[in-house]
């Protein structure tokens, strides 16, 4: 049995996609949370922390665009090939799997920022929920597509 290259980049695609999503899953289901038991001055603090890690962290960094970047490989290969079979899941999978990204930086990335910027003295509470709300609402996105696109991106490197 032979395996095609495009099974092959879909395969690795899939499950750098599947590990982002759940990276993503652990900020949405106890991370955040985590931070808002506590007070909102230690969470800012915290999340400022972690943002900048998240930024200069080679193994994450690669990872995430990685595997994005494989993904839209496997996703132009995809659309030249549209008539193979698989092809369709493929392209699904890796359209999902290139949205994270393009949410995290549409999305979170500006909320990190301007959480950066914040001033702290007048109401932390205030600015921590500012950003906690609507950064968790777009981490659930970028948790939901990228594992659905593994999973897609794996049912179409089957079919081929």
């Amino acid at each position: 049995m032979r395996i095609s290259p495009i099974s092959i980049l879909a395969s690795g695609a899939a499950i750098g996609s599947a590990a982002v999503g759940g990276l993503f899953f652990a900020f949405s289901s106890f991370v955040m949370r985590g931070l808002n038991r506590i007070n909102p001055l230690d969470a800012i603090t915290a999340m400022r922390g972690i943002n900048a890690e998240a930024q200069s962290n080679p193994p994450f960094l690669l990872l995430f665009f990685g595997s994005a970047l494989a993904a839209l490989a496997v996703g132009l290969v995809a659309v030249i090939q549209l008539r193979k079979p698989g092809s369709g899941y493929l392209l699904v999978g890796a359209i999902l799997a290139v949205v994270a990204v393009l949410v995290t930086a549409a999305f979170n990335v500006p909320l990190n920022n301007h959480l950066d910027r914040a001033a702290l003295t007048a109401d932390p509470a205030r600015v921590w929920r500012d950003y906690s709300d609507p950064w968790t609402l777009w981490n659930h996105v970028r948790t939901v597509c990228p594992l659905l696109g593994a999973a897609l991106l794996i049912v179409g490197a089957r079919r081929r």
